[in-house]
């Protein structure tokens, strides 16, 4: 999937490096990610003018008050929209909770919070386990696997499987399905970062070809809808939860289109960030051996060789901090909200319907929250008295992921099933570079896996 390459250092391509206090910064086409110092630089993307917010500023930028009511992130009058990347995309995914605003996006949410109830989220780990544990059967001692794909695919098919039980979907359909997002999230990658779609029209082979998959996967969304529809019976999975789903005030129930935009959410959602956040595990592991080696025991320990429980995450204790680890170095490099008043902030007027950028990537990155932030540190979260804001891998507040308990979770299971089997190590002579999309991730990640 393609993206913009990341740099942890200073070079003439990215500007001034992530690691410093700043902002995602970009010029006409996208195609330089850098970090400006501190305060809201303007600069033009495409016809657009974009004011960037900031690194360890956006943690007092969260946390600062205008007046009597609390600016931006946790200001409601900052609150009205996501921004111009978000309204280009709901033609692609429709109003799911990514792109809701205002009233119908709290209706969803209040909806759709059932089916990410802890007694859910314990019945999907089987699913996490099974789909892990088969992609780890798949694999030869000495086989080079690429990584970042297999993890990918992994993620879409627990996606598929947690939304709809075996027996409505076939394993080739389930597998369609996560092939066919791939062509979605190109799609949206591709309206996200660059300033105009004229492309999508331009009668190119490979253009044809996504917007053929693009309809294909949206035609097998709406086919998975009706027979559930005909069916009318809890399967105990995702897709259940969502046709039962009521709204507490009203009684009524989502629609299919409705659903059909929360279906193709949770696939955008599900596989891009777990997906990135994978394959950045399984890259740290092999470059740090002394930190897979304290994984592993604590898995062996905790474990004892069986799958993982939701009661075990907390006891899983150094785990959960890699997996910290990971999401801060490689998850989302920016976010957008809209401001719905005028706002002010250090001296800064920002006019109503303005589109902010931030970036929990340069936060991430922050020097003066983060010491030595290329370098991963499992350690550095004991005794953390960061700010809460500080560290957003599922961004925060009203908006944040309602997925965040399926996501660490399903992070944990395929840890423990590859981990208890394999070691991963790099193919020789395989070039690694850390590419944006949505998140930053390692590719190509081309590995050797050698048996435990």
């Amino acid at each position: 999937m393609g993206g913009v390459e990341v740099s942890d250092g200073c070079s003439e391509r990215c500007g001034v490096g992530p690691h410093r206090s700043g902002a995602v910064a970009a010029d006409r086409s996208w195609t330089r990610v850098g970090a400006a110092q501190a305060g809201f630089p303007v600069r033009p993307v495409g016809p657009r003018r974009v004011g960037t917010a900031l690194s360890r500023p956006l943690a007092r930028l969260l946390r600062a008050r205008s007046g009597a009511a609390p600016a931006h992130a946790r200001h409601r009058r900052a609150q009205g929209g996501k921004g111009w990347v978000y309204d280009r995309i709901r033609a692609l995914v429709g109003d799911g909770l990514v792109t809701a605003e205002g009233p119908p996006h709290a209706m969803h949410r209040r909806m759709i919070q059932p089916a990410f109830r802890s007694t859910r989220i314990a019945s999907y780990m089987d699913v996490m386990n099974r789909e892990a544990t088969e992609m780890a059967r798949s694999w030869q001692p000495g086989q080079a696997v690429a990584v970042d794909r297999a993890v990918a695919e992994l993620a879409g098919m627990v996606v598929a499987r947690s939304l709809c039980s075996s027996a409505h979907m076939p394993a080739r359909t389930a597998r369609r399905l996560a092939f066919l997002n791939t062509s979605v999230l190109k799609v949206m990658s591709a309206r996200s970062l660059l300033p105009a779609s004229a492309w999508e029209r331009l009668p190119l082979p490979s253009t044809r070809r996504t917007t053929a998959h693009v309809a294909e996967f949206h035609h097998l969304v709406d086919d998975l809808i009706a027979r559930y529809r005909a069916d009318d019976t809890d399967h105990g999975d995702l897709l259940s939860v969502l046709l039962a789903a009521r709204d507490e005030d009203t009684g009524s129930a989502m629609t299919d289109r409705q659903i059909h935009s929360e279906i193709t959410t949770l696939f955008v959602a599900g596989i891009e960030t777990t997906s990135a956040a994978l394959a950045g595990a399984f890259y740290e592991l092999a470059r740090h051996p002394d930190v897979e080696q304290r994984v592993v025991a604590e898995l062996r320990e905790v474990l004892a060789g069986r799958a993982p429980a939701l009661d075990d995450l907390p006891r899983l204790d150094y785990t959960q901090r890699f997996l910290r680890e990971v999401l801060r170095r490689y998850g989302i490099w920016f976010l957008m909200r809209r401001a719905v008043d005028d706002l002010e902030w250090r001296g800064w007027r920002i006019p109503a319907g303005t589109t902010l950028l931030f970036s929990p990537y340069a936060l991430h990155h922050d020097t003066g929250l983060y010491p030595d932030p290329t370098r991963i540190d499992p350690d550095r979260w004991l005794d953390d008295d960061r700010p809460r804001e500080a560290f957003l891998p599922f961004s925060t507040g009203p908006r944040g992921c309602m997925g965040e308990s399926f996501a660490w979770a399903e992070l944990t299971v395929v840890l423990a099933v590859v981990l208890s089997r394999w070691r991963l190590r790099p193919a020789p002579g395989s070039v690694v570079r850390r590419v944006a999309s949505s998140s930053v991730r390692p590719e190509p990640l081309r590995m050797i896996v050698e048996p435990r």
